[in-house]
């Protein structure tokens, strides 16, 4: 072929080809997936990534030379940059968005990290020294160079010696940067047996396959789902096929890559996300494109590594919205991708929870894809739930946070050499800082919240911009002193019990803590050692914990997620709330919950009590239907920002006019509701002030065409931003 097809990585371009000559000297040398330098245009030399290849240009096209190879092994391939495309169609945005986020470019710059090897030969002509540096060699076997110099206590013109008699062999090797190193100790262990229920579960399951829907398996906490799921990879590993399985969280990821590496063994297990280092992501996608790696494990990022001949697809805790990425472009949500991916692959789609999402559950229920594990492993009972009223209780409770009730129970837990979890899902020391004088709270000067105060660093710090500031001496509205921080956080619970329990052995884990790589391995290591008697945490804790001496969960603040205005807050408390109560009682011990809320009464609270999801998902469900939100339409946000307030809501508004006028002209006002335009709950983050338009989309794939063309047409001035959030997981 005499051109090589290329997308140039520049954004804007969409999914548009460029025509580039195949020099001499590259064409036994270029192949589709590739990476390429070319000249375009004023930009120079630029990056491009090879996609097809032809024998002829169109006409009046006039091509130039591709400058060199950047990457000799191919990144992709065609099958793979389909499924790109996809994503780029249904998420409305340019294809270059995917594939940088799909194939980290730092990938290209990275090349083989290699060590030299050495192997004993003979000990033919050797010295008596040498002759015991070589019989420590033959014991040993093949090992690297650099560490056997270290053991035998010699050099490397020592061992270059022997090399030149012909003593040993000295080969430079490629190196594999494993980030499972960290697990190379483990011992393998067999699969568990499987109780009734898991059996049943489980072959359930085998029968529904073929099923080109996702079948989702529904277990209450410590039902055992994960032993049915390795059962499940056990078949397809041996039919000669391979397993994706993905956890919401990096942490989560970890822990279940351990487990994984403990029964199927290290060598074709692989992690990915985006803590790994950048040798270990060259490493790891080299053996997974040349099909060394047989379960591939991680958060959402990993429905992207081009793992082969996929067998299966395993989505656990799929409720978490952690698999949605909400900034920046794509917007993609992993669990659909899979979905996709499962197609292009022709591989089942097994979807877990013991909170599904409502969508989720409907749909596997009118498909039949529903499998349910009511109880827990061998019958074990469920923790014990109580509901601390705390405008009751309030003002016994230490500091008006740690209620009487709450300090028995850590009491009694912590005299029984048990552990306990402490829920509260805000980091910092306080939610907000007020002035008692004239009402003024301290806000972020860049976006239209308040700042979080956090202790440890005396600073008060923005969650959405990053903006940090000192705690100021006096108000700067009214010049009072009277500023108070107010609100719980993470931080202020962990000086509270630390207050509380001065000779306890006391950990908190959230973002904020979690700055080194593999900080949050450690932490859980030493709580699964019982090294930590009391660990406090933000959502990261509330699932995939399994400490069977953990019979003690106490939830600050129950209700703070149900005051959020969007459709999903009962859902996102429920679930939050059902999974931290499955971390209590999953030894030989009874567990134990305490629910502290100013809420007692709200029907939520009282199904995460019971631990009755159905009742939960028959109130929940009813309410979608009835506002016509998820699962009976499809939600699709449009968000416009700009720094200058007026010029963003012009924007927005022109914007709304028009695209309710094609839709009464297409005749969809039935089918295609817009709200809005309306500026959002947050109006302004990071100096930007945000509007946007919602639309329910009815009719899914043809009402979600006509939304896309219709954006594809907006052109806006470089100061004013849209963004388009197919299937958003909030509102705000």
């Amino acid at each position: 072929m005499k051109y090589a097809q290329v997308l140039v990585n520049i954004k804007g371009l969409g999914i548009k080809t460029f025509s580039y000559i195949i020099p001499e000297e590259l064409k036994d040398l270029i192949k589709i997936g590739q990476v390429v330098s070319v000249p375009f245009g004023r930009q120079g030399l630029v990056k491009a990534f090879v996609v097809g290849f032809s024998d002829y240009l169109q006409e009046g096209i006039k091509a130039k030379k591709i400058k060199e190879i950047l990457n000799e092994k191919p990144l992709f391939t065609l099958k793979y940059l389909k499924l790109l495309e996809w994503v780029a169609n249904y998420y409305c945005t340019d294809i270059v968005n995917v594939i940088n986020l799909a194939i980290p470019v730092k990938l290209i710059d990275k090349n083989s990290k290699t060590e030299y090897s050495v192997e004993y030969i003979k000990s033919d002509g050797a010295t008596k020294r040498q002759t015991d540096i070589l019989n420590k060699l033959k014991e040993i076997g093949k090992t690297s160079l650099i560490s056997f110099e270290k053991d035998a206590k010699t050099t490397r013109a020592t061992m270059k010696k022997l090399a030149d008699i012909g003593c040993v062999k000295i080969t430079e090797e490629a190196v594999y940067r494993n980030p499972l190193t960290i697990f190379k100790d483990n011992p393998t262990e067999p699969l568990s047996e499987l109780s009734g229920e898991q059996k049943e579960a489980y072959e359930g399951i085998k029968k529904k396959l073929k099923s080109p829907n996702p079948i989702l398996l529904h277990g209450v906490t410590a039902s055992g789902k994960t032993e049915v799921y390795f059962k499940l990879i056990q078949d397809v590993l041996n039919e000669g096929k391979n397993v994706l399985f993905l956890a919401p969280e990096i942490a989560l990821a970890s822990q279940l890559t351990q487990r994984i590496a403990k029964k199927f063994g290290i060598n074709e297990v692989a992690i990915w996300h985006s803590s790994i280092s950048d040798g270990e992501k060259y490493d790891v996608w080299q053996r997974l494109y040349n099909n060394e790696i047989r379960i591939l494990a991680g958060a959402r990022s990993a429905v992207f590594a081009p793992l082969q001949n996929i067998g299966l697809i395993i989505i656990d805790e799929e409720h978490e919205s952690a698999y949605k990425q909400t900034n920046p472009a794509p917007r993609y949500d992993a669990k659909t991708v899979a979905q996709k991916l499962a197609q292009f692959h022709k591989a089942p789609l097994l979807l877990g929870s013991a909170t599904p999402d409502v969508s989720t559950y409907y749909y596997a229920l009118n498909n039949n894809n529903l499998f349910e594990m009511p109880h827990r492993f061998n019958n074990s009972p469920m923790a014990k739930i109580e509901i601390v009223n705390m405008q009751e209780y309030s003002r016994a409770a230490y500091r008006g946070a740690i209620s009487k009730q709450l300090q028995t129970a850590i009491n009694e837990t912590l005299e029984n050499g048990q552990q306990v979890i402490i829920l509260i899902n805000r980091r910092g020391f306080s939610t907000s800082t007020q002035c008692k004088a004239c009402g003024e709270v301290i806000q972020c000067p860049n976006c239209a919240i308040p700042l979080i105060w956090h202790a440890g660093e005396k600073l008060l710090k923005c969650h959405y911009c990053g903006h940090t500031e000192p705690l100021p001496d006096v108000c700067p509205k009214c010049g009072s002193d009277a500023l108070r921080n107010s609100g719980l956080g993470s931080q202020k619970v962990e000086l509270l019990l630390r207050e509380l329990y001065p000779d306890v052995n006391i950990e908190r884990i959230d973002s904020d803590v979690l700055t080194r790589k593999n900080t949050h391995i450690e932490i859980l290591n030493r709580f699964q050692k019982h090294e930590t008697d009391i660990l406090i945490g933000t959502q990261m804790i509330a699932k995939g914990l399994d400490n069977p001496n953990v019979t003690l969960v106490g939830v600050i603040s129950a209700d703070s997620t149900f005051n959020l205005p969007d459709f999903r807050s009962a859902e996102r408390g429920f679930q939050l709330l059902t999974q931290v109560a499955g971390r209590a009682g999953r030894g030989e011990y009874t567990g134990r919950v305490l629910f502290q809320t100013y809420n007692p009464d709200f029907y939520v609270l009282e199904s995460a009590k019971k631990q009755d999801y159905q009742k939960f998902y028959e109130t929940e469900i009813k309410s979608r239907q009835e506002f016509v939100y998820p699962p009976f339409t499809q939600i699709i946000r449009v968000i416009l920002s700009c720094d200058n307030n007026d010029r963003a809501e012009k924007s927005i508004e022109e914007i709304g006019n028009r695209l309710q006028e094609l839709i009464d002209q297409y005749g969809f006002d039935e089918h295609l509701e817009m709200l809005g335009p309306s500026s959002c709950v947050i109006e302004k983050i990071n100096g930007f002030y945000r509007y946007q338009i919602l639309l329910k989309n009815k009719i899914h794939a043809k009402g979600h065409k006509f939304i896309s063309r219709f954006f594809k047409t907006i052109k806006l001035p470089k100061d004013i931003r849209m963004a388009i959030d197919v299937d958003p997981i909030d509102i705000l």
